[in-house]
């Protein structure tokens, strides 16, 4: 059975009141008001603060879930663009597990500008996963390394970044700051990169089928001819 301290933790960490266990919106536990149904105080009586103790323990799933990311992409660049398709879905379950919780603790407007800056993250990281994943499919022999580095590595950008963007906004939160131009600015820069990193990945999409119509490989050399002609 918890301690009475470790039990109210608990419970504000579900989105409760620590003392009637009635629902309380989650901005007034980051702020630490009182509970408008008992009048309790809604600080947590533990070490930790509250986004603190959201992520308490959760660095165990994300060195485990970057390692694994790392040794699947390994094997799925022995075929072209297939270790893409592994990142995608690793971002997609990282953000389930790891990110998915914080943003509920954000204000509706807060959580959207955050859930679209978080999206348009893994939109960038992945055409950056498939410019690298084009430029090294004429390379088999390297490509499994390359495509191994990567998948850690972008792993690790999507998800420390996240995690760096909703910190950022619950520290707001707790500290009552309305919803700024900045938080809406950050998408607007990303959609640019994203347009860059697409017209890049097309650049050397064309780029490689050039080298591979040039090579001294029959099939090969022929069907990316053909794709070249289209």
């Amino acid at each position: 059975m918890l301690a009475p301290d470790a039990h109210h933790d608990a419970l504000l960490l579900r989105g409760r009141c620590g003392h009637c266990a009635e629902p309380v919106a989650r901005h007034r536990l980051l702020r630490q008001l009182d509970c408008d149904h008992c009048g309790a105080s809604l600080h947590p009586r533990g070490a930790h603060d509250l986004p603190a103790r959201l992520e308490l323990g959760r660095w165990r799933w994300r060195a485990v879930g970057y390692g694994l990311v790392g040794v699947a992409s390994f094997f799925a660049g022995v075929v072209p663009l297939v270790q893409a398709l592994v990142q995608v879905a690793a971002m997609f379950v990282l953000h389930i597990v790891l990110l998915r919780r914080p943003l509920y603790w954000l204000t509706p407007a807060r959580r959207l500008a955050a859930r679209m800056t978080i999206k348009l993250l893994a939109a960038v990281l992945g055409a950056v996963g498939l410019l690298v994943n084009v430029a090294v499919a004429p390379l088999p022999g390297v490509s499994s390394a390359v495509l191994a580095g990567l998948g850690f590595v972008l792993t690790a950008a999507y998800v420390e970044g996240g995690l760096t963007v909703v910190r950022r906004r619950m520290a707001w939160e707790a500290e009552g700051r309305p919803l700024s131009p900045v938080e809406w600015g950050l998408p607007v820069g990303l959609v640019a990169a994203l347009v860059v990193s697409t017209v890049g990945v097309v650049g050397v999409a064309a780029g490689s089928l050039h080298l591979l119509a040039t090579a001294d490989l029959p099939m090969v050399s022929a069907l990316a001819a053909q794709l070249l002609e289209l």
